[in-house]
């Protein structure tokens, strides 16, 4: 037999939520000294207790948890709606993680503070790509489309066996109100792998730049903002597809280095 402090420590609660569900009928204990009122429990009734404070979490009230309890609800029942509630808290704390993250960037756009470097104007070169594109119509697409298209890229050129020659880079081209995103790798006149396309980006005689370093994207959009403001003060417009050179990533260094390049007229 268990004390109630030591079933307590067991389940996971305290003694006065242990009365408190004696009290409601919700959770005896095996025996209750007839003289000193001393509550004693069985291990077997763990069981019990962990069933009732796992229903108890999910959102039902003690009087709906006694019901279900009393039905002879199992814990395997319990255990499928723990894990449902589970599916639904971890896409909660993914969503959060990525609105906290868009407010971050958010703030540090008006805040100016922007981990960019020196603008620079230059030409940029023809490119020779091998990619997968697709059409979005919301800039929100673009996080969740890009990764998943380097990945499928990548796949393809390493199963047949191509050599990068460059970075990978990233193309956005305005098309009336939405945009096409392009995922790309350099591997030269190699072949094309199946269900890859290549595409070739015409060299640009002017364009103004600038480097992104830091250790995640959650400010490249604030970059890019910088970029085009600093275009404007110059005078210069924005005049085709700009680019993304995937200098450095997390995954081959220690931290992202991009340079941020916009043709520009």
């Amino acid at each position: 037999m268990l004390s109630i402090g030591e079933f307590a420590r067991l389940a996971g609660v305290s003694v006065r939520m242990l009365r408190h569900y004696d009290q409601l009928g919700l959770l005896r204990p095996h025996h209750v000294d007839p003289a000193s009122g001393y509550r004693s429990y069985s291990a077997s009734q763990l069981d019990r207790a962990n069933r009732l404070i796992a229903l108890k979490d999910l959102g039902f009230t003690l009087e709906q948890v006694g019901r279900l309890l009393d039905d002879g609800m199992s814990s395997a029942s319990v255990a499928a709606l723990l894990r449902e509630r589970r599916a639904e808290l971890s896409g909660q704390i993914a969503a959060d993680v990525q609105r906290l993250n868009e407010v971050e960037a958010r703030l540090r756009s008006i805040e100016k503070e922007i981990p960019v470097s020196t603008f620079i104007e230059t030409a940029l070169p023809e490119l020779t790509l091998t990619q997968l594109s697709v059409r979005i119509d919301e800039m929100a697409q673009i996080e969740d489309e890009i990764s998943v298209m380097f990945q499928r890229v990548n796949d393809r050129i390493e199963s047949a066996g191509a050599q990068r020659v460059g970075p990978g880079v990233a193309v956005y081209t305005t098309t009336g109100d939405g945009m096409v995103v392009a995922a790309a790798e350099q591997i030269g006149d190699a072949p094309v792998p199946d269900g890859l396309e290549r595409a070739v980006v015409s060299a640009e005689p002017r364009a103004l730049t600038l480097r992104y370093e830091a250790d995640d994207l959650a400010g490249i959009q604030s970059a890019w903002q910088a970029l085009v403001a600093e275009a404007e003060r110059r005078g210069l417009r924005s005049d085709g597809a700009c680019r993304e050179i995937y200098l450095q990533t997390p995954y081959d260094g220690d931290r992202w280095v991009i340079d941020l390049q916009q043709p520009v007229s």
